[in-house]
C-alpha cells in the first residue's frame, strides 16, 4: 500500500525516533492526507519503529478507519489533547520527536514541551517537501483531471460572461461550473480581475462592473480527488489595443522561453531567470515582481519553488507552474500561466487552452 510505503520512508529519513504529525483545523492537512489517504479536518498521526497510530475524534473515527486502514485511536476529551498526546509519546518512550515545524502552532509547540520534559522536537519539513514535491503517475493523472475540469469550465464562461456583468457573478459562475463537471471545490478564490483591476496580480473578483474594451484576468482552479489545478488566461471584451496586444505577446515569449528551456536538474531560480531575463530585456523587469511558478499538488502552493529564491532542483516528477506577467498599475496587467511536468528530457505542459487573448 503507497501510504504505508510512504509512512515507512519518513520514519527512516527523518532520523527520529519517532514523528508527530499534527493536523488541527486543517493546519497539517496536506502531510496527514499524503501520509495516511485521511482527508479530515483532525488527526494526528503518530509513527515509531514498531508502531503506527493514528488519532482523530467521534467526529472521523468511521472515516478514518476507512480511508486509512490504521489502528485508530479517539480523542474524546476529559484533558487537553497536548496532554493526551504527551502521555501517548511518554508510555512510548519517545525522546526525540520529529514535527512538521511551519505547520506547528507555537501554543502547541509550548504546551508539547510542558507536557514532555526532557523530550527533544525535531523539524522535519524538508523530508516531507522531498517527499512530496516527486508526484508519482497516479498523482499526475489527479492533477490532469483537475485541469481539464477547470478548463472546459472556463470554456462554458466565455460563452456566459459579458460586459456589464459584475467580476463576482463571473467568478461564481466560474466556480458553479468547476464543482458541477466533478471539482471538489474551488483550489483557491478565484481571481477574476477587469481593466485597471487586472494590474493587480491576486485582485480576488469584486463587485466591480466588467465593461465593453477592457481586458480581463482569470485565474482559476480546483480539487479532484484531493490534487488541484492553477492556470491564468487573458479576456478582452472586443478587440483589444496594440499596446495589450504588444505586452501579452512579451508574456507569451517569456513564458515560451522556460518552457522550451527548462530542463531536469535546473534550479527553481535558473528557470525563473529564463523568463525574467526577456521581460528585463523588453523593458519591463519592474513590473514582472513575484516569482516564476511554484508547485502544485495537494495544495495549490507548495514546493518547489520557481523564483529568484528557489535552490530546489526541479527533478523528474515534479509538477509546477510557469506564470509570467507584467502588471502596468492603473491600467491593465497580463499574465499566463501554465501548469508542467518536469520529465527526463524536459517540461511537459499539462494545460491545452490556448495561450492567446479571448476576444468576446
Amino acid at each position: 500500500m503507497i501510504f504505508k510505503e510512504r509512512r515507512e520512508r519518513l520514519l527512516e529519513e527523518s532520523k527520529s525516533e519517532c514523528v508527530l504529525l499534527i493536523n488541527i483545523e486543517g493546519s497539517s492537512k496536506p502531510a496527514l492526507t499524503y501520509y495516511t489517504g485521511f482527508t479530515g479536518s483532525f488527526a494526528t498521526l503518530l509513527l515509531t519503529p514498531g508502531e503506527e497510530l493514528f488519532i482523530t475524534d467521534p467526529r472521523y473515527t468511521e472515516q478514518a478507519k476507512k480511508q486509512t486502514g490504521m489502528n485508530v485511536v479517539e480523542y474524546r476529551g476529559g484533558k487537553k489533547f497536548t496532554e493526551f498526546l504527551a502521555d501517548i509519546l511518554k508510555e512510548k518512550g519517545c525522546k526525540k520527536v520529529g514535527v512538521e515545524k511551519e505547520r506547528l502552532s507555537l501554543s502547541l509547540y509550548e504546551s508539547l514541551v510542558a507536557n514532555l520534559e526532557g523530550c527533544e522536537f525535531a523539524g522535519i519539513d524538508d523530508v516531507i517537501k522531498k517527499h512530496r514535491m516527486a508526484k508519482t503517475p497516479e498523482e499526475v493523472e489527479k492533477i490532469k483531471k483537475a485541469i481539464d475540469i477547470a478548463q472546459k469550465a472556463f470554456l462554458e464562461l466565455l460563452d456566459f460572461m459579458k460586459p456589464g456583468m459584475t467580476e463576482r457573478e463571473a467568478a461564481a459562475y466560474l466556480e458553479y461550473r468547476m464543482k458541477a463537471l466533478g471539482a471538489e471545490s474551488v483550489a483557491f478564490e478565484t481571481i477574476l480581475a477587469s481593466g485597471p483591476r487586472s494590474a493587480l496580480p491576486h485582485g480576488i473578483a469584486s463587485g466591480k462592473v466588467m465593461e465593453k474594451g477592457e481586458v480581463v484576468v482569470v485565474d482559476f482552479g480546483c480539487f479532484y480527488e484531493g490534487y488541484c489545478s492553477d492556470m491564468t488566461r487573458m479576456v478582452s471584451f472586443g478587440e483589444p489595443p496594440d499596446e495589450v496586444k504588444k505586452v501579452h505577446e512579451i508574456v507569451f515569449q517569456a513564458q515560451e522561453r522556460a518552457i522550451k528551456g527548462a530542463k531536469p536538474g535546473m534550479k527553481g531560480k535558473e528557470i525563473d531567470a529564463l523568463a525574467r531575463s526577456y521581460i528585463e530585456e523588453q523593458g519591463y523587469g519592474k513590473e514582472f515582481g513575484h516569482g516564476l511558478g511554484h508547485g502544485i499538488g495537494l495544495e495549490v502552493h507548495e514546493a518547489p519553488r520557481v523564483s529568484r529564491m528557489g535552490e530546489d532542483e526541479i527533478k523528474p516528477g515534479y509538477v509546477f507552474t510557469i506564470e509570467p506577467g507584467i502588471y502596468l498599475e492603473g491600467r491593465f496587467g497580463i499574465r499566463i500561466e501554465e501548469d508542467v511536468l518536469m520529465t527526463d528530457k524536459g517540461v511537459e505542459v499539462l494545460t491545452s487552452l490556448d495561450r492567446g487573448i479571448f476576444v468576446i
